[in-house]
């Protein structure tokens, strides 16, 4: 396979990262030119990069094409670029649905829309995929853990979560800075934290058939610091305000 891409920045590097720590059998990938430092490191650890002169020699030389640019940087300029009908199209942009996709760049049509995740450098996270295609899945099984579907509003619901990690990261952040501000040492505050955090996840992935509601109840005595620090949580309103912003997500991706 010879697997090529069109934007080269975080999300790009990252899933180069995670193929390369996997077996996958990969001929060759070839980088548009643009973001020279992003390209130049990545040739200069692995042998099997290599740069494109230009984003139409990326297509001319891939049969499988990530595109990972921005929405508005795809409707600039992919019109002006002449695809393959057997060119197999890998759509990493948020807002640029398949059918949308699929007037700009005829006459290729087999399309699918991925949502990877910075982690997947290390073969971790979930990973997005419309529609279902037993050799896609089978390649990003490969890199994280595939969550398919072969309905498209289902997935345009599955890509709001991906707007969660930097919120994620700020409660981290908080805690961290609270931490800090009372003169807990910084590594010691990041390896409680990493634990706590670790420590909750693995109790939501070995209980998965478990009511979440139940567990949230159980992880606080009444009268007790749990209860009252997420009873402060809800009257400031971060709850209801996260929905409000996942919706406000949802209307932009759908």
């Amino acid at each position: 396979m010879k697997l090529g891409f069109i934007g080269v920045g975080k999300i790009a590097t990252s899933v180069i990262e995670g193929i390369f720590n996997t077996k996958i059998n990969i001929k060759e990938i070839i980088l548009s030119p643009k973001n020279r430092q992003n390209t130049n490191s990545l040739r200069n650890k692995f042998k099997k990069i290599k740069i494109a002169k230009s984003n139409q020699d990326v297509l001319d030389k891939s049969n499988w094409v990530v595109l990972s640019i921005t929405p508005k940087v795809g409707k600039q300029i992919l019109k002006k670029l002449k695809f393959k009908k057997n060119h197999i199209v890998l759509n990493f942009m948020s807002t640029i649905h398949n059918q949308e996709l699929k007037k700009i760049i005829f006459p290729a049509k087999q399309i699918f829309k991925i949502a990877p995740l910075p982690m997947i450098k290390y073969n971790l996270g979930p990973i997005i995929i419309y529609p279902k295609n037993k050799t896609i899945e089978n390649f990003f099984n490969k890199l994280g853990k595939v969550i398919s579907t072969s309905n498209e509003n289902e997935n345009k619901k599955l890509w709001v979560m991906t707007s969660f990690m930097a919120t994620y990261l700020e409660i981290f952040n908080t805690a961290h800075k609270w931490f800090v501000k009372n003169r807990i040492n910084q590594n010691k505050s990041k390896e409680y934290i990493n634990h706590l955090f670790r420590a909750l996840n693995n109790e939501l992935i070995k209980n998965s058939n478990y009511s979440i509601d139940k567990m949230v109840k159980e992880f606080q005595t009444k009268g007790g610091i749990n209860e009252e620090l997420l009873m402060r949580a809800k009257k400031s309103g971060i709850f209801k305000n996260l929905n409000k912003g996942f919706d406000k997500i949802y209307n932009r991706v759908k």
